[in-house]
């Protein structure tokens, strides 16, 4: 399930924010996509799908050609009108931004016999929610911990890091807790249908 607009996070957006974070391989992007954005469950070799339409549209270069047999080993890096498209994306503002959610979808075409079954989903998917935020909420207090341990200037990228590591972790728990009124509802129209074809309705 996502909450993101297809058109705000795709892969090639991400590939492209990786090679302006560092220069790097075709793997080192598809890896660091999978470590840094793995809630997103990006396709595997998406950096090498999307590094060399990029460079065809001149927003990376190839820096270093890898071995002939091995193409994940090209290197590439940003270039000024790369840079130039991503900053305008992370700048760029919609409102109101578009949500495309599975269950809104699966709520629409969702016909009687299937209720059971949906409610089964929302309740798995809320404990994957859960499990994630709690989760999320065990690395935030590890870095607050980390950072008091070690007593240095403040470093503002790594308090970055912890800022998005709550946020993570409030996200999971408002997506649980959506899920979790979501199912009461769906257990309660459940209900109310059984109680109709019992009595004939």
């Amino acid at each position: 399930m996502t909450m993101f607009s297809s058109r705000d996070l795709t892969p090639r957006m991400m590939v492209l924010g990786l090679v302006i974070q560092q220069h790097d391989t075709v793997a080192g992007v598809d890896r660091r996509l999978a470590d840094q954005f793995a809630s997103a469950r990006f396709t595997r070799g998406s950096a090498h799908k999307n590094l060399p339409s990029l460079a065809e549209k001149g927003y990376v270069r190839l820096i270093k050609k890898g071995p002939p047999e091995e193409p994940t080993l090209d290197c590439f890096e940003a270039t000024d009108k790369g840079i130039e498209l991503f900053r305008g994306w992370l700048r760029r503002t919609e409102l109101p931004p578009a949500i495309r959610d599975t269950l809104q979808c699966k709520l629409e075409f969702l016909q009687r016999e299937d209720l059971a079954m949906l409610i089964q989903i929302v309740h798995d998917e809320e404990q994957a929610y859960t499990a994630a935020c709690d989760i999320a909420r065990s690395r935030v207090l590890g870095e607050q911990r980390s950072r008091r341990a070690r007593e240095r200037p403040l470093d503002w990228r790594v308090r970055l890091r912890s800022i998005q590591s709550k946020d993570e972790a409030n996200l999971w728990s408002l997506m649980s807790q959506r899920l979790e009124r979501l199912g009461d509802e769906l257990e309660t129209l459940l209900d109310e249908v059984s109680d109709a074809s019992a009595g004939g309705g």
